[in-house]
């Protein structure tokens, strides 16, 4: 971008030129997180999920918890679901 360019964005403009950034750096991070776990996985033990190396850039603690039980409940509806429809 030219300064000049810069110099007539609006506030509005500018934040979703951030917006976007961060959108990006985000999901190259997480392509970075999958191929490192790739790389990982035939030294450990136990496999690592991409979630596992990403995660705790973007979210705290309690944050992935609460991501981690949401998961669980939103699996548990789906699986429900299915008993729902055979009773219908």
């Amino acid at each position: 971008m030219k300064p000049q360019e810069f110099e007539e964005l609006s506030p509005g403009e500018f934040r979703r030129l951030v917006e976007a950034y961060e959108a990006r750096r985000k999901d190259e991070d997480y392509r970075r997180s999958y191929f490192v776990s790739l790389l990982m996985n035939p030294h450990l033990k136990e496999p690592v999920t991409p979630e596992q190396i990403f995660d705790p850039l973007y979210y705290t603690a309690d944050e992935i918890k609460e991501k981690k039980n949401r998961a669980a409940e939103e699996e548990l509806e789906y699986f429900q679901s299915f008993g729902q429809a055979n009773k219908k």
